[in-house]
């Protein structure tokens, strides 16, 4: 059967969501996403090509990173399990990443609200470094796709998550199955959080030199 509804009829978010379950068949496979394999699956997502205006390179690159958190989300585990040391994991975690593509075309809004993901390997190694266990709940207050958040939910943490962008939190409470991701803007995360929520760990990777709806850069 077809991974793909009728394309017309889903919001861009689903149609992300599905283009990306397609990318993370050829992930499972050992094989490398290309920029043809990325068109092929978008252009069946959403009913038509780029050209169309129907979706974005940025959407692809979504996609795929939806991929690799789903690929994770299946055998992040027992990869971890399997490698034995965080050394081996990470060159496991090396090779996965380098079955994606490099993004290389950047959107005005990516550019504006600095969506600029998490490299996986860095990811390990900041979950690595808080020692993120299942006793833990972990805050991610810019959380994106959630490249940061995959390896604390495999760890067994609780997870609260905060994306501004609204695509992106769509996207997370799909790959999270959660209802409760929040939409602050993360610089004021602290003042908006709902104060009976006391995480033990926060893992980010701020883009605070600009902020949403304010003009310039902070120095």
């Amino acid at each position: 059967p077809s991974l793909f509804l009728e394309a017309a009829s889903i919001p861009a978010h689903r149609a992300i969501f599905q283009a990306g379950t397609a990318l993370s068949r050829t992930l499972e496979q050992g094989r490398r996403i290309d920029a043809k394999n990325q068109r092929g699956v978008m252009e069946a997502a959403f009913g038509g090509s780029d050209a169309d205006g129907l979706w974005t390179w940025k959407d692809a690159y979504e996609a795929t990173e939806v991929a690799q958190l789903l690929f994770l989300k299946k055998f992040g585990a027992a990869m971890r399990r399997k490698a034995g040391s965080v050394e081996a994991f990470l060159a496991m975690i090396e090779r996965l990443a380098g079955l994606a593509p490099t993004q290389t075309k950047r959107s005005e809004d990516a550019q504006v609200l600095q969506q600029f993901s998490t490299p996986l390997t860095i990811a390990l190694a900041a979950a690595e470094a808080a020692a993120i266990d299942e006793n833990d709940l972990v805050l991610e207050p810019s959380a994106g796709t959630g490249m940061l958040a995959i390896f604390a939910r495999n760890a067994g943490a609780r997870l609260v998550l905060n994306e501004y962008a609204k695509l992106r939190a769509e996207l997370l409470a799909q790959l999270f199955e959660t209802d409760g991701v929040t939409r602050f803007d993360a610089a004021t995360i602290h003042d908006r959080l709902d104060p009976s929520l006391v995480p033990s760990v926060i893992i980010m990777n701020p883009p605070f030199s600009a902020s949403p709806k304010v003009e310039g850069r902070y120095k």
